[in-house]
């Protein structure tokens, strides 16, 4: 028989290299229970992808009778949600279940395999939670940042002072500070009457915060509009039409300034704000001309954002993100 025959036993004399990674030394079953829930997983695999339960599975196990079972297997109890374990599991035996970005995933499976990837070790599939809220908005190096909105938020709508909290309290549990500033400006943009109820819970102070804020949005929002309260452009044809058009949006905007949502960052390229002053009869010399100074008034506030809730400033948090997502430096983005 030919010895180089395909499917053949390689030579006694030929050295066999383990390749590391894929020779598990064990493929102990374990049991996992949280609360009601229990979960029976292959230690080698989880101890693979998770440098907690690697630590936990090789550390010597106690003798027959002296630790609890179940089927045989020994019983690891988690004080997490049942929830979230089930997604970080589901993710690190189904390849298929928590695909990157632009895959569809739901809001609450994506914090619930952010906070455990952090707690038990797992940096890819915590890179991965993070690339998810990244392409969702929660993070961007300017006010004007694109994002996929590829979320599902089932029970707690996205536009919603506990939804804002859930993601305040993930960064902070998993030190995502760069998560923050935009996470706190979406709380702040809330009404007094919807905040103030959530002041006496346990994310009181995060609630202050945003409270606080609220003058700091306001300014914004008439900073960005200055342009409202000038004439019109030289190159206008059509003062007598453009000047009540602007007083008309500054009376808007005056009225805006009470709504239950203050929100002082512009949307993508100003657009909201042009159409609805090109509506009230502004020619398009007057529509396109304070396109810069609503750039350049709305950027100044981002710049501002950190500080106004505490944190540090620009420059730090991406820094912070930098290491986190094991990124080069980046380059500076042109105006």
């Amino acid at each position: 028989m030919d010895p180089n025959a395909e499917g053949q036993d390689a030579p006694d004399s030929e050295a066999l290299v383990k390749v590391d990674g894929l020779w598990f030394t064990t493929d102990t079953i374990i049991v996992i229970r949280v609360e009601n829930k229990i979960f029976r997983v292959s230690g080698g695999i989880l101890a693979a992808r998770s440098t907690v339960f690697n630590d936990m599975i090789a550390f010597p196990q106690p003798k027959s009778g002296e630790t609890e079972t179940m089927d045989g297997s020994p019983v690891v109890r988690l004080h997490d949600s049942p929830e979230d374990v089930e997604a970080f599991l589901r993710a690190i035996y189904d390849s298929s279940y928590f695909m990157p970005v632009p895959a569809p995933n739901e809001f609450s499976v994506v914090l619930g395999i952010l906070r455990l990837t952090h707690k038990y070790g797992c940096q890819y599939l915590h890179r991965r939670a993070l690339e998810h809220l990244i392409a969702n908005g929660w993070y961007g190096r300017t006010y004007y940042d694109d994002n996929s909105d590829h979320l599902s938020y089932g029970i707690i709508p996205k536009f919603s002072p506990a939804h804002d909290l859930r993601i305040i309290h993930a960064a902070i549990e998993v030190d995502a500070v760069w998560l923050l500033p935009y996470a706190y400006y979406f709380l702040s943009t809330y009404s007094s009457a919807e905040l103030l109820p959530l002041l006496e819970g346990s994310m009181g102070s995060h609630v202050g915060k945003a409270l606080a804020a609220h003058t700091h949005l306001v300014r914004a929002t008439v900073s960005t509009h200055e342009f409202l309260t000038e004439g019109a452009y030289h190159a206008c044809d059509t003062p007598e039409r453009c000047n009540p058009a602007r007083s008309a949006a500054l009376a808007n905007l005056l009225r805006k300034l009470s709504d239950p949502e203050l929100t002082p960052i512009p949307s993508t390229a100003v657009q909201i704000i042009m159409d609805g002053l090109e509506s009230l009869g502004a020619c398009s010399v007057c529509c396109e001309s304070p396109k810069k100074q609503v750039h350049e008034a709305a950027s100044a506030f981002w710049d501002e954002l950190p500080s106004i809730f505490g944190l540090p400033p620009w420059d730090t948090l991406h820094a912070m993100k930098r290491a986190a997502m094991g990124e080069e430096e980046e380059q500076d983005l042109e105006d």
